[in-house]
């Protein structure tokens, strides 16, 4: 039974206390949705935006960020921080944001 060590066995009386219910492991699924991970850089083609007004970042495909921004308005040379009025993705308002295309 060596090889089925990480199942439970079917009845309680059977079942001792076991290293894996001892520890729990506390970079498990948080891991996947820590700093770290939101820290890191974007796949290839894809397109960052920035919102001035939550200070998310968002990583979107190129549909979805063609589907965001519409309707938008862009005037890039009168404001050159964040050109791109349209709907953040992350707070779902309409604010000021920087679009940054990943190549």
């Amino acid at each position: 039974m060596s090889g089925f060590d990480r199942l439970k066995p079917r009845s309680p009386e059977l079942a001792g206390p076991t290293e894996v219910d001892q520890q729990h492991d506390a970079a498990g699924k948080r891991a996947l949705f820590s700093a770290a991970a939101a820290d890191a850089t974007p796949a290839t083609g894809s397109v960052l935006i920035e919102c001035s007004g939550c200070n998310e970042r968002s990583v979107l495909s190129p549909t979805q960020a063609l589907r965001a921004a519409l309707p938008s308005v862009h005037l890039p040379f009168v404001k050159r921080d964040y050109p791109s009025w349209m709907r953040c993705p992350a707070c779902q308002r309409h604010r000021w944001v920087r679009a940054i295309v990943t190549l």
